[in-house]
């Protein structure tokens, strides 16, 4: 029988938000509604990337020559 460990507190997520807390005291706000959700869109795949062990950026490398076709 498998058994999975979960943490009886939240701190793991609250790690993982703090960055982007910060980000949006520091710059005070979104400007609008629809820049708060590109941001939100593009910090889930980068902490998706890097939960799953990969490089962020060379993911989003082969991601841009795939779909714009820059090989």
């Amino acid at each position: 029988m498998l058994y999975l460990c979960m943490e009886p507190t939240n701190n793991l997520s609250e790690q993982v938000i703090r960055e982007h807390v910060l980000m949006r005291k520091i710059m005070g706000t979104f400007r609008s509604e629809i820049g708060a959700q590109y941001y939100q869109y593009i910090a889930s795949v980068f902490a998706t990337r890097r939960l799953q062990g990969k490089d962020v950026y060379d993911e989003l490398k082969k991601l841009l020559v795939n779909e714009l076709c820059l090989k």
